[in-house]
């Protein structure tokens, strides 16, 4: 009886192992149905550069018909057709500082491939898989982007010649009305310059001096829009440059600037490396430019220096109105302009972008309750940071 019931209990035993195995089996067919459906290659690699398993998208990729021809394998070797390592590899023996530590972040390369004369881009993802405690093996995911990087750079190409057409767009429609004007007074002086006395010739003779000036401007700014030498820089007083572009922009626009109030706040004066013309410039810029917003309406303009551990932060601010959501985020952008009156080149604001770069600099706007702020940040050397403490 017991040696009866010592075999039946071994039976049960061995159908339930045999059932146990059976289960894990199953569990692994159901994995592998479900990466093989991935489109992408993925492939198990151990600590020795030796793929241990993959996925069907893998044999498509690596141009071989059986499974088993891949196991146990180089995956340089198999997947890339190289005799050593990979130099974009992320070296797979990883050893984690830390027990129980994750790795939801992949490790990326992007790479490019050659296969039977054939052109590739391909977005590697490596996902470390602890083995053991300290034995790492990797998973790898190699996607074909290809075609989304040729769609992108086709992209960028449309991008830059709709900016190259805005561009000499822009170019031509302003200096065309100034040499509009030139042609139409030499016209009418050599039509009429006989009859003419001589206080009239002189008045026509000035606006062709003006359309020529005009036309100068026009070609200065472009250039300095265009221009990309390093900017030479000088130790100077951001606050007397502010006043001073304050003082021009007054005396060149006094109509536009009769019911404007100034407003510089500042507690102590504050000295950084910058060229002093074109940061003048800047300034002059956006002061004329919210002088042009009022449109001779009375209002505000506010200038606030604040400073950080590194960054001096200078915020100009008016209450002309604001800028509405739709143009908000092309004002900088070369020969635009929300003028409608006609006059003005488009780039004032493109040219502050560019000067605020040059000095390694950032500028950006906010808009909202009829105001509008130019916030401009350069940044302070540690020497220049404790001479203002």
């Amino acid at each position: 009886m017991n040696s009866q019931s010592g075999d039946s209990g071994n039976i049960t035993n061995e159908g339930n192992d045999f059932a146990s195995v059976e289960k894990v089996a199953e569990k692994a067919r159901e994995l592998e149905a479900i990466y093989d459906v991935v489109q992408d290659p993925l492939v198990l690699i151990d600590s020795d550069f030796n793929i241990q398993r993959a996925n069907l998208a893998t044999i498509l990729f690596a141009k071989n018909n059986k499974y088993d021809e891949l196991l146990d394998r180089k995956c340089y070797e198999v997947l890339y057709q190289r005799t050593d390592i990979c130099p974009y590899c992320p070296k797979i023996n990883v050893k984690s500082k830390e027990k129980n530590q994750t790795y939801s972040t992949p490790i990326t390369r992007e790479i490019f491939f050659r296969s039977e004369d054939k052109k590739q881009t391909l977005l590697l993802e490596f996902y470390p898989y602890p083995k053991q405690e300290d034995l790492f093996w990797m998973v790898e995911k190699i996607s074909d982007v290809t075609k989304q990087r040729e769609k992108e750079e086709e992209s960028f190409r449309m991008r830059n010649l709709a900016s190259l057409g805005i561009l000499i767009s822009g170019i031509a429609h302003e200096l065309n009305n100034p040499l509009t004007g030139i042609s139409l007074t030499l016209q009418n002086l050599k039509a009429n310059w006989q009859n003419q006395p001589p206080e009239q010739i002189e008045k026509r003779l000035d606006m062709i001096k003006n359309d020529i000036s005009r036309a100068a401007i026009i070609v200065s700014d472009i250039i300095s829009f265009a221009k990309t030498d390093k900017v030479k820089v000088t130790l100077g007083d951001i606050v007397e440059t502010i006043n001073r572009a304050k003082d021009t922009v007054i005396r060149l626009y006094p109509h536009l600037s009769k019911n404007i109030v100034w407003r510089i706040a500042c507690d102590h004066d504050y000295q950084f490396p910058f060229h002093p013309g074109k940061m003048e410039r800047l300034f002059m810029n956006l002061f004329r430019n919210s002088l042009q917003a009022f449109d001779y309406r009375p209002g505000e303009i506010s200038i606030e220096l604040r400073k950080t551990k590194n960054w001096l932060h200078i915020i100009v601010e008016d209450n002309a109105g604001g800028i509405p959501d739709a143009i908000i985020q092309k004002i900088f952008d070369p020969f635009f302009t929300s003028n409608k009156s006609g006059t003005g080149t488009g780039l004032g604001l493109s040219i502050c972008h560019s000067i605020v770069k040059e000095h390694d600099g950032n500028i950006s706007v906010k808009s909202s309750e009829q105001k509008t702020r130019f916030t401009i940040s350069f940044p302070l050397t540690n020497d220049i940071t404790e001479q203002n403490p």
